[in-house]
């Protein structure tokens, strides 16, 4: 469900998004002079707790992963995560945000629906994250903007 507020109006429910690990979008020396061609923004509702806990950390492994790789091989990179926790989820649980930037078109629209492949359909089942809550969303950007 989306919903669209003016600037004069209040959301029913403040909800606070909590940067849990630091990505490229906000840390320049890490994205370098790489210039995204696309990005994703992938959504994870976390039932409780302890799943929060488990999917952080999977995101963490894998982008310590993912900065063990040589440069030439940085076709893509992980954004900042953040958290918000639901305040009617009494477990604890609430959402995960994570974003991908794409540096390369190519890899781009062969990679782009990795996060729904058989490896992250493991990872979420491992993590506890059930699959119908898992959001994945892609634009291109617009390189002649930039």
């Amino acid at each position: 469900m989306t919903a669209t507020l003016t600037m004069d109006e209040v959301p029913d429910q403040v909800v606070t998004r909590i940067r849990v690990l630091i990505g490229e979008d906000a840390d320049t020396d890490r994205r370098g002079d790489k210039t995204p061609v696309a990005r994703s923004d992938c959504r994870y509702y976390c039932p409780d707790a302890g799943t929060v806990e488990r999917c952080v950390e999977a995101i963490r492994e894998s982008d310590e992963r993912l900065r063990r790789r040589p440069e030439e091989m940085m076709l893509w990179d992980w954004q900042s995560t953040y958290f918000e926790a639901d305040p009617d989820n009494e477990h604890g649980g609430g959402m995960i945000l994570l974003g991908v930037a794409w540096y390369d078109s190519e890899f781009y629209t062969e990679r782009r629906d990795a996060g729904f492949g058989y490896m992250h359909k493991r990872i979420y089942a491992k993590i506890g994250v059930p699959l119908e809550n898992v959001e994945v969303v892609h634009w291109c950007l617009d390189q002649t903007a930039a």
